[in-house]
């Protein structure tokens, strides 16, 4: 895992404290929700979404804020999406490419997303399952890739979209080790 992070996004994973491994990307959401989010804080989601994302924050206490994505081109408002975030804002969600609607987010618009998380220091949980299945010449740009984010991003994965293993659940997460060691609480 770390090693395919470092040829796929290009930066380094210690592999003993930036990795845990999930029951696929789904458990992997809901532990960096339940690990980093308290109560009463919001998280940011696009919609539509994952059927799982929503009932996530709730589940962890929090307060889902929806932003839409909207056809044809799935994009979003930029002032909605800034209007989104508050000082309760702990993250946002962000599948990319996104499922259901199959959007690949922009660098422009991940590097929008990108400002607004460090601007009210938020968290960024970014869903990644379906990068490497893109069918144009649309280019996946991580938001853990950009500057300034690393730190406060965790880029779920895994193995059942892109070497066809849908039935063997095999995620992972790879984030800073503060935030893998509190999602190892969770986890576990």
């Amino acid at each position: 895992i770390a090693r395919k992070t470092r040829w796929y996004l290009g930066f380094e994973i210690d592999p003993e404290t930036e990795i845990t491994v999930t029951c696929g990307s789904t458990e992997g959401m809901i532990a960096a929700m339940m690990a980093t989010v308290d109560p009463g804080e919001e998280v940011i989601v696009f919609e539509p979404f994952y059927e799982n994302y929503a009932p996530d924050a709730i589940l962890s206490d929090a307060r889902p804020r929806y932003v839409p994505l909207r056809a044809p081109d799935w994009s979003f408002d930029a002032a909605e999406l800034r209007a989104a975030f508050n000082s309760n804002t702990k993250a946002i969600i962000i599948c990319n490419p996104n499922n259901p609607t199959g959007k690949v987010f922009t660098r422009h618009e991940m590097e929008l997303i990108a400002g607004l998380c460090q601007e009210f220091d938020a968290l960024c949980f970014t869903d990644e399952i379906y990068s490497e299945i893109i069918y144009d010449d649309t280019r996946h740009v991580s938001i853990a890739s950009l500057p300034g984010m690393r730190e406060r991003t965790v880029l779920l994965h895994g193995f059942s979209k892109a070497y066809a293993m849908t039935g063997f659940r095999v995620g992972y997460a790879c984030a800073p080790a503060p935030l893998i060691d509190a999602m190892m609480k969770a986890h576990q």
